[in-house]
This record gives C-alpha cells, sequence and structure tokens, in this order.
C-alpha cells in the first residue's frame, strides 16, 4: 500500500503491495452499507405464499448507488435458501446491445437456464421455448413488433406490411405468448416460479431501455413470473423522450409521461437510499489506506459522494496516482491534499475538470469564489480578469457554482493559489499537459 512522508503536506515513498477495489456486485458476507434493508423486504415478497404473478419489481436509483448488489444478494439469498423453489433467469441487455431485438436473447437465457435445471425438470420447456425463439428470429415482422422499431419515424415503412398481415401477426404473437404461458404454468405445476434478474439496463441506450420493457411486458407478463430488473428512473424518462419524440407530447411534460409509463412496466419500485454520512466514513475506513485516512478522511468524508461506485472510484484513482507521484522525482514534493481534491473533480464533476485542463485558473476562480473574494457576476469576472478571459472564466464555473455541494468544501480551505507555479504538474496526473 501507500505510506506518506512524515513531513506534510508533501507525498512521500509509495510501498509495495497496492490493493484497489473491485466494482463488481457484493454479495452477502460483503455487505457494508445495509443492502439487506432491501433484499429481505424483496425475499419476503418472493417467498410468500399470497404473492401473486406476474410481478415486476424495480430497483432504481442512479449509477452506481448498489441497484446490481440488491439483485445479487437476493439471486443468492435464493439459491441458497430456496435453490428448487425459483428458475432464476439472468440477463444483462447490455451484453447483446447490438441485437436488433433483446427479446429473443432474454428468451435465450431463459432456455439455458432451464437446461441447466440440476433436476432436469425441464426438457420439454426448453424445447418449446426455443420454438417461440426461432419464430421470433425467423419472422421479421415479428422482430419489428417485438423489438419496438415501431416508432413515428419507421412507422410509415413498416405500416404497410403490417397491415395487410395483421390478422396473422396478431395471432402469432398470441399463440407465442399463450405457449410461454402454458409452459411456465408446467414449471409451477412442479413446484417453482420464474425470477428473471435484469441488470445493467443503465448501460444500454434509452430508446433501447423502453424496448426492452416493452418487451417484457409483452411476453413476460404472465402468471408464475416475477422480474426484478435494475434501473433509472431519469434514463426511462429520456427513453421515453427520444422514442415518442414524434408524437407531439409537451416536452415538460416527458417526465409525467414517463412516470406514468414506469407505473405501466413495473408495480412495485423500490429506490434505494442515498448513503448517510455514517455509511461514508464506514467505507471510507474500510477501503482507504490507513495513511491516506488519517490525513485526509475527514476531507475524504466531506467531498465524496454519498455514491458506493464513486467512492470506490476516487480511492481506486487515489491509490495508483499518489504511488506514481511517490516514485516520479520532481512530483514526489507536490502537496497531498490537493491531489486528494482534483482526484475528487476529476471523479465526481468531469465536466468542470475538463474546463480545468482547457485553463488552469478555473482553480484559483473558484477558490476566490468560495472565499467570498470575487463577485459571482460576469461583470465582476470582466473587471478581474479582462473583457475576454473574464467572460470565459465566468462561463466555465457558472454551471457548477453553487450547484455541486463538494465544491464548497473542496476549495474553501484549498492552497492551488499557492501552488499556481505548479499547477500544470498536478494536472499532468490526470490528463493534462505539461507546461
Amino acid at each position: 500500500m501507500l505510506i506518506f512522508s512524515t513531513v506534510p503536506p508533501t507525498i512521500g515513498r509509495a510501498m509495495t503491495g497496492l490493493a484497489v477495489l473491485s466494482d463488481a456486485p457484493v454479495r452477502c458476507d460483503e455487505d457494508q452499507l445495509r443492502f439487506d434493508r432491501y433484499v429481505d423486504p424483496i425475499l419476503s415478497l418472493l417467498t410468500s405464499p399470497t404473492s401473486t404473478t406476474p410481478f415486476t419489481v424495480g430497483v432504481l436509483g442512479e449509477w452506481g448507488s448498489g441497484k446490481s448488489s440488491v439483485l445479487t444478494m437476493v439471486d443468492q439469498r435464493l439459491g441458497e435458501e430456496s435453490p428448487d423453489a425459483f428458475v432464476r433467469v439472468h440477463f444483462n441487455p447490455w451484453v447483446y446491445r447490438n441485437e436488433p431485438n433483446l427479446l429473443v436473447p432474454l428468451l435465450h437465457a431463459f432456455q439455458e437456464t432451464l437446461l441447466a435445471d440440476r433436476n432436469k425438470r425441464f426438457a420439454h420447456t426448453v424445447t418449446r421455448v426455443a420454438s417461440v425463439v426461432g419464430t421470433l428470429t425467423a419472422d421479421a415482422i415479428l422482430t419489428t413488433l417485438t423489438a419496438g422499431f415501431l416508432t413515428m419515424d419507421k412507422y410509415d415503412q413498416a405500416v404497410e406490411r403490417y397491415v395487410a398481415q395483421r390478422s396473422q401477426v396478431e395471432s402469432e404473437l398470441r399463440n407465442l405468448r399463450n405457449l410461454l404461458r402454458d409452459e411456465i404454468a408446467g414449471i409451477g405445476r412442479q413446484g417453482a416460479q420464474v425470477v428473471f434478474f435484469i441488470d445493467d439496463i443503465d448501460r444500454c441506450e434509452p430508446d433501447q431501455i423502453v424496448d426492452l420493457l416493452e418487451s417484457v411486458k409483452l411476453f413476460l407478463d404472465v402468471a408464475g413470473v416475477f422480474v426484478l430488473m435494475a434501473i433509472s428512473k431519469e434514463l426511462v424518462d429520456r427513453g421515453v423522450a427520444i422514442k415518442y419524440q414524434g408524437f407531439g407530447f409537451d416536452p415538460d411534460g416527458m417526465v409525467d409521461i414517463g412516470d406514468e409509463y414506469l407505473e405501466k412496466m413495473i408495480q412495485l419500485p423500490l429506490y434505494l437510499l442515498p448513503l448517510d454520512a455514517r455509511s461514508v466514513r464506514q467505507l471510507i475506513e474500510a477501503h482507504a489506506h490507513p495513511d491516506l485516512l488519517a490525513r485526509h478522511g475527514d476531507l475524504l468524508q466531506a467531498v465524496l459522494r454519498p455514491n458506493p461506485r464513486k467512492i470506490k472510484r476516487v480511492l481506486n484513482f487515489l491509490t495508483l496516482t499518489t504511488a506514481i507521484v511517490a516514485g516520479t522525482p520532481g512530483l514526489d514534493e507536490l502537496r497531498d491534499d490537493l491531489v486528494v481534491r482534483l482526484a475528487v473533480l476529476r471523479v465526481q464533476v468531469p465536466r468542470l475538470f475538463s474546463a480545468v485542463l482547457t485553463d488552469p485558473r478555473v482553480l484559483l476562480v473558484l477558490e476566490c469564489l468560495y472565499r467570498d473574494r470575487l463577485e459571482f457576476t460576469e461583470d465582476g469576472f470582466r473587471s478581474r480578469y479582462g473583457d475576454d478571459s473574464g467572460a470565459l472564466l465566468y462561463r466555465a464555473v457558472a454551471p457548477h457554482y453553487r450547484r455541486q455541494p463538494e465544491l464548497k468544501e473542496i476549495f474553501d480551505a484549498s492552497t492551488f493559489a499557492e501552488e499556481h507555479d505548479r499547477i500544470h504538474d498536478y494536472l499532468t496526473l490526470f490528463g493534462g499537459r505539461a507546461a
């Protein structure tokens, strides 16, 4: 791991044995953030004899908030506590993002899970599901419909063929859906229910997310099926706006339309709570090197957003960056607290950091603003830095000043002005150019 010099505030020698944090979802024995408070109620819902299906649970939260961990822990608990009571199907749509119809690989995943059943209970069902997949793959009209391709811009191209064959197509869709319903009912008669775990939706394009939701609603909304999906409400809103932009909806009302859309697709939205200060500190203490924690634990707690993925990313970034600094002659006297502040800025506010790389004076401007040494008006900037430079600097910081809460903690006690002659050295650690 890293060790800092005994002569603050510069960075000292790096030791061997660097450790970084995986971004993989946590399992039950790794739960440090009390995800079990979400897992236990979901398990109760799935295993209750009074629960009715079809039923879809949406685990909602921002990117990196722990949605995948919740799904992983529910899956683990079901596998340990009820291994034969549930057919657990795992589907990652991002892996198949280039497929024209995400329903096809979703049903493939279902088929492969049935085939892998340790008691070999579902051989007949495997064959029938395979026939559904084959029909969807072979029929261009069905592929178009079930992939959600009939948006306004493509409607004219498909409508003539669809109208001509509508009766046949609707009958075929009904038959395929009924076939799946019957086969899932057969699984139920053998004492099992089906749970689909759909993760990494946030990595897909917004319109793909909407297509997948519609496919799930079309084919999996049958008795005996639970669906657990990790999803971002913001991305659903964007997907609805993109897919239905040609229908003339009021742009200001798209959030409401997204809410209504999600209500039709998900029966139970479960919103993950942001980490509280205690949980943030606990995560930092569990993973930060002791020297980093001793020097800058309070600073990290103050500036890190309550998002598990971002916290891990910053700590990994600091682990490696500090080791590089300590082993590079000429850089080993950089102030470690400034490296911490820049690392946080780079991970959490990338747009602002891009402006810093373009014009390092942005750092000095932010110090002045958060210490009330500069008037936050374009005229105040022009008066201090000249017309052209002042206008550019104002436009760089205006979208972020007082809108990113961690910036006050980053700049209120920073010393970038004292290090202005070496600012470029600091920024080379994060993609900047040497002076």
